[in-house]
């Protein structure tokens, strides 16, 4: 859900922020938190909690702004930020181009929340006599600097993982190395905090075990996913995206009917198809759209009812790199884009699945 943008970066909130967001005025307002020892009602813990959960909210999002801004500095496009139950996400249409850069853009953050941490010890100091607002600070402070602490962790997508691979980056020259080692640590390090979870669970603390479990399959699943896409990239290197086009073969004639589309796509394992009339392409019918229709509707209806039009595509030369047309397929959010020959005519249609063949038809060689 977007709520708005800050210097021209938009800011957006996935549904599992909620779930933090709570928490946080939940632990304030409890009778059990920090502001029931300092004397507080009921009505003024949970006032406080919402007004600290407001507060960490900020802090979060001045810790996302800063790796944006500095990365935006260094010439990388920011999409956005988005907000989530582990945080935040800075979204880059890029990557740094240096080691140095990266360290930078990605130590920024955890920098931030120690900065926040301060000012926030700061307030408590002044508001002192002021007990419950003082114990809200205090609290902040301390999600401040454990959001710090926690980033700097080296795994995978944590800003610490990615000063580690900066690092490794720098020392060994070999970037795609830096990756897979850096991963690999990242693992380990979230094995073992599923492991301690597991044994909190069972001896002390449920809640609290279950919870650094869950952290650590996030950081797996994060490091799996950071080393397949370490793993693409490096195979994609030196590759054109007309290399990686979908066979013109795989095509539709105009007038097949949805039904038909679907059966065709189903065949040939694909979910979008190119549609054409004679050599003359007139545009890519997804199997998402297809579905959306019923069999009555599918029998009855010719692809070119419900297809994406070829002026509505995404067009890009046939000799892009094709890491860059998987980074463009991935922007424009849809199921296909266009290539071009240098003369202008149709060099073929990219789309996932072109990829995806193309990789494992690349693994079988190999």
């Amino acid at each position: 859900m977007r709520i708005g943008s800050l210097f021209g970066i938009e800011i957006s909130i996935d549904g599992s922020w909620i779930f933090v967001f709570a928490l946080v005025a939940w632990v304030l307002a409890s009778p059990t938190g920090p502001l029931h020892l300092a004397g507080v009602g009921v009505a003024g813990r949970v006032g406080l909690g919402v007004l600290a959960s407001l507060l960490f909210f900020t802090s979060v999002l001045l810790h996302e702004l800063a790796h944006s801004l500095l990365a935006r500095k260094r010439g990388i496009k920011v999409s956005g930020i988005r907000l989530f139950i582990f945080g935040g996400a800075s979204i880059f249409e890029g990557e740094a181009s240096d080691a140095p850069g990266e360290a930078w853009i990605s130590g920024i953050g955890p920098l931030t929340s120690l900065v926040l941490g301060v000012l926030f010890y700061a307030l408590s100091l002044l508001a002192a006599s002021q007990g419950a607002v003082g114990a809200m600070f205090r609290y902040l402070c301390l999600a401040n600097v454990l959001l710090a602490i926690f980033n700097i962790l080296p795994a995978y997508p944590l800003d610490g993982g990615r000063v580690l691979h900066a690092l490794l980056w720098k020392a060994s020259g070999d970037r795609e190395r830096a990756t897979r080692v850096t991963a690999r640590i990242g693992r380990v390090l979230a094995a073992l905090m599923i492991a301690y979870g597991i044994v909190e669970t069972l001896s002390v603390d449920t809640f609290g075990g279950l919870w650094i479990t869950f952290i650590g399959w996030f950081l797996l699943q994060a490091g799996n996913a950071e080393q397949k896409g370490s793993a693409v990239s490096e195979a994609l290197q030196g590759h054109t995206a007309g290399e990686l086009a979908a066979p013109l073969e795989l095509r539709l004639p105009a007038d097949t009917t949805a039904a038909g589309a679907l059966a065709a796509m189903q065949q040939a394992r694909v979910r979008a198809l190119p549609v054409f009339v004679g050599d003359q392409l007139l545009g890519v019918v997804t199997a998402s759209e297809l579905t959306r229709l019923s069999d009555d509707e599918r029998a009855q209806t010719y692809v070119t009812a419900v297809m994406t039009r070829v002026d509505d595509l995404t067009s890009v030369p046939a000799s892009m790199p094709a890491k860059e047309a998987v980074a463009q397929l991935a922007r424009s959010g849809a199921e296909a884009i266009v290539l071009i020959a240098a003369g202008g005519a149709l060099a073929g249609v990219f789309t996932r699945e072109s990829v995806v063949h193309w990789l494992a038809d690349l693994k079988h060689v190999s």
